[in-house]
């Protein structure tokens, strides 16, 4: 008897632990795995590649959900199309975490997401296109970014009319009297005011649509409000609904089950307690994300250039080649990192160089090796800029870092030698011959002027040629010169003798 209870106490206890050890892995098993993506620095090439780097890096971990905190005051078009593209390649569940602001590429990047939180006091919209200058481009770029708004907001059923009034300052965004938000042309809300139809202008003609937290919210444009990562975190689980990942609030899973059918819609894992993974931003990242700025990549190009152009000039290499080389190899490292092929353009640029040296110090004058040099350099250039930016921005920056090389160029040739910086390693003191020097003998080549002579070694075009009895430096004017040929005097500028071949008599 004692036995049959021993025995049934270890059945007893080997099956509590077996519960126990279950529990314990389907605990971990739903422990899910969130990786945040900060976008805090204005949008740009260089933090394109750093998200793109972040997606596959959550990717590769298996994580059930990437979260983008996003506080940033927009930046360039191109550069938040191609995040949108990134974001919408994955099959990650994604939330736009708008801890503050969201503007212009950031309220894009944020539309893309399957969701979007806002904190208390957040700001989303003001997408329209701008120039450098901060100007409004042209009706072209205007209705790219309409077009490409509207497609990804209704990718995540969010309202397009809305999206549209955030890029479009000519519609009117009206509420009509059974709630349903439309973006009127100017002349259709006039049609429709005439005869009496009841609206809420939402944003009038002439502005761009920017929503607070409770606008979006109210306007059901964002889908949830917290204030940290954590209360975010604990509103939300991973949900399949119709074969398609999705996070998903308590509201909303109730919803798609209606939609749907409960059968349809499956719960998978909680967010709450997930274990959060930061894909920080090294100090790589940040060099990176200053070096591509446009301002700052033309600035580097032309100091680049401003300093091989003062090295050529002067004999040597010194300080101007050193930083000369330093510039251009920031600007063309700093692309290559942000996954653009500047490898082979930096080559063309190098081969480019060595060309115009080549034109400057071995062949005399300027000609086809000289030109090919200079469109190797621009072209290798213009490469990069279409790589970072679009073709426009692209042919603005190429044409500003020309202006402003050539500028920097003239006030080197003009004002740097009167600074007391350049004074100090350049040699002031006047060697003239009032003070007893002299650059050359005394002696008159104007009296060689048509005599004749034996060219002594290979004229091509400089050599030693026998005039008379002296050994004089010469010059050909035409083709090359054989030694032991007989010459003719034709020109003398200063020291300088002109010689031209004869024929034997």
């Amino acid at each position: 008897m004692k036995r049959k209870i021993n025995l049934l106490g270890y059945v007893l206890l080997l099956t509590f632990g077996c519960l126990f050890v279950s529990g314990g892995l389907s605990a971990q098993d739903n422990n899910a795995l969130v990786y945040v993506i900060d976008i805090r620095n204005e949008i740009g090439s260089g933090i394109n590649a750093y998200i793109s780097d972040g997606i596959k890096l959550a990717e590769q971990a298996g994580a059930d959900a990437i979260v983008f905190d996003v506080d940033t005051p927009g930046g360039r078009v191109d550069a938040a199309v191609n995040i949108i593209r990134a974001i919408q390649n994955t099959q990650i569940p994604t939330i736009a975490f708008v801890n503050r602001q969201a503007i212009s590429a950031g309220a894009m990047i944020s539309i893309a997401c399957n969701q979007i939180v806002m904190t208390s006091g957040g700001t989303i919209g003001d997408s329209a296109p701008v120039n450098i200058q901060g100007q409004e481009v042209g009706e072209k770029a205007i209705s790219y970014i309409q077009g490409t708004i509207r497609a990804t907001a209704e990718r995540e059923n969010r309202n397009p009319d809305i999206a549209e009034a955030m890029v479009d300052k000519e519609l009117v965004l009206v509420k009509l009297n059974d709630g349903q938000i439309i973006k009127l042309l100017p002349e259709e809300y006039a049609e429709r005011e005439e005869i009496g139809e009841e609206m809420e202008i939402l944003c009038a003609q002439g502005k761009l649509l920017t929503l607070s937290t409770q606008q979006a919210l109210e306007y059901e444009f964002a889908d949830a409000q917290a204030e940290t990562l954590t209360e975010l975190l604990a509103q939300y689980e991973i949900v399949e609904v119709a074969g398609i990942r999705l996070p998903l609030t308590e509201e909303d899973i109730m919803q798609r089950q209606r939609e749907y059918g409960v059968s349809q819609v499956y719960r998978l894992k909680s967010l709450t307690d997930a274990r959060v993974t930061e894909v920080r931003t090294t100090l790589a990242d940040r060099i990176v994300f200053f070096i591509t700025n446009p301002f700052i990549s033309s600035l580097l190009l032309s100091l680049g250039l401003l300093g091989i152009f003062i090295e050529i000039r002067s004999p040597g290499f010194g300080v101007p080649g050193l930083i000369g080389i330093l510039c251009v190899g920031l600007f063309f490292g700093g692309h290559m990192l942000t996954r653009i092929d500047a490898g082979w353009a930096f080559l063309l640029f190098l081969l480019g160089i060595a060309l115009i040296a080549l034109e400057v110090f071995v062949i005399p004058g300027f000609g086809i090796s000289g030109i090919l040099g200079i469109v190797m350099m621009l072209g290798s250039v213009f490469f990069v800029f279409d790589g970072a930016y679009n073709l426009r921005t692209a042919v603005l920056w190429l044409s500003t870092s020309v202006i402003m090389t050539s500028a920097l160029a003239i006030l080197a040739v003009f004002l740097l030698p009167e600074t007391p910086i350049f004074q100090r390693f350049a040699l002031s003191t006047v060697m003239d011959a009032d003070m007893g020097y002299h650059s050359s003998s005394p002696e008159d080549f104007q009296a060689y002027l048509g005599k004749a002579g034996t060219a002594l070694t290979p004229l091509r075009p400089a050599g030693t040629a026998k005039i008379g009895d002296k050994r004089v430096d010469v010059v050909t004017v035409g083709d090359f010169i054989p030694p032991n040929r007989r010459i003719r005097v034709v020109e003398v500028e200063g020291s300088k003798v002109f010689v031209e071949a004869v024929e034997d008599s």
